[in-house]
């Protein structure tokens, strides 16, 4: 944290940030080292603060090291507690030390309301920049060394008229069989931050246009189920503007008929469209239509477009989910082929306004006898 530059430097602003809003402080410390000059820095500043603190000698693997835990008592911050990591010896203790300093009242976080967005995409495309942009703090570790992000951070932020969100910042996506270590951990991070979001928005890097990389991470948020948008970010680094917009429309088409928002997070240029696109996304992706509507819908289509003679007529659907929207339509001898039902989705797409979200057909056949599929 002190006297560090770079990255380290900017981790050690958000240390310093933890450091002001937690609730009881773990300074972890090497039994088998001692106390370093770094140890001692970070006590000098811990001394001044009025949180509840407990000092943890870590890899204290064999008796021997126990006997060397006290000389951090001189780093003047109450009795350390000697623990293995490794071994989970004193980890027991530790955890019921903490419970018994943590404020009362304090309740474990529980899924709520609030939408909840995950920002994706490959390492270093800015996701970091725009999470910060779009947060107002800087919550993210932000640096031109590629896949500086290594962990997912959640952020609370309340936007004007728009209300409470909540965004999870992830480590820079890659196939999964492309990365190793640390970075496989950050891209498994990244795939719960996608399946635990409402809304994804994919990152990319507009000076490099739309991926092969980028395409495999879209079709992971469209295999989730998750409403999508791309920020084509960097778009101040763009030379044919124009061209590069018309290109990469039909790009995304088929994820959902998402749309693409030009901006430069470095710049906060196109910042500001974001939010309400984003509320939008989510309460489309979270709304219900109602039965006569859905209906209405695809008998209109199936006249204008008759299913397969090997599939029968579709007599009857209804939405029985949200989050993604989920449809169940009944009726035919058999399901209707792959381009029928890509018919089917697109125009309940454009008759529902789901652009961006994508949706679930389930086809019940026709039960012999003529009934209707359950």
């Amino acid at each position: 944290m002190y006297g560090a530059r770079g990255i380290e430097a900017l981790a050690g602003v958000q240390a310093e940030r933890a450091i002001d809003e937690a609730d009881l402080i773990l300074l972890v410390v090497d039994a088998r080292t001692g106390i370093t000059e770094e140890d001692a820095q970070l006590a000098r500043r811990l001394r001044a603060s009025s949180v509840p603190l407990l000092v943890i000698a870590n890899k204290a693997d064999e008796p021997a090291d126990l006997t060397e835990i006290a000389r951090f008592n001189r780093l003047g911050l109450g009795e350390p507690m000697g623990v293995s990591a490794l071994h989970g010896t004193g980890t027991g203790d530790l955890l019921d030390r903490v419970v018994e300093l943590l404020p009362e009242g304090i309740e474990p976080e529980t899924d709520l309301e609030e939408p909840r967005f995950a920002i994706v995409g490959r390492p270093n495309v800015g996701k970091s920049s725009l999470f910060n942009r779009l947060v107002g703090e800087e919550r993210s570790v932000v640096s031109e060394t590629s896949g500086t992000t290594r962990d997912s951070v959640d952020s609370l932020t309340t936007w004007p008229d728009l209300g409470q969100v909540r965004f999870v910042d992830t480590a820079g996506m890659r196939r999964g069989q492309s990365v190793r270590g640390v970075e496989y951990y950050s891209f498994l991070r990244a795939s719960e931050a996608i399946d635990r979001s409402h809304v994804a928005i994919l990152v990319i890097d507009a000076s490099t246009g739309f991926t092969a990389e980028d395409k495999r991470i879209a079709r992971r948020v469209m295999e989730a189920g998750r409403a999508f948008l791309v920020a084509a970010n960097k778009w101040d680094l763009v030379e044919d503007k124009d061209r590069t917009f018309k290109e990469l429309g039909p790009e995304i088409v088929p994820f959902a008929d998402a749309s693409a928002i030009r901006v430069s997070a470095t710049r906060g240029q196109g910042i500001h469209r974001l939010p309400p696109l984003l509320v939008d996304l989510h309460r489309r992706w979270s709304d219900r239509a109602s039965t006569a509507r859905v209906n209405q819908i695809v008998q209109r289509a199936q006249r204008e477009r008759p299913t397969p003679r090997s599939s029968g007529n579709l007599h009857y659907a209804a939405q029985v989910g949200t989050g993604p929207p989920t449809f169940v339509i009944f009726g035919g001898a058999h399901e209707p082929d792959r381009t029928y039902q890509r018919y089917l989705e697109n125009r309940l797409r454009r008759e529902l306004h789901l652009s961006g979200v994508p949706i679930r057909l389930r086809f019940r056949a026709r039960e012999p006898g003529g009934g209707r599929g359950r």
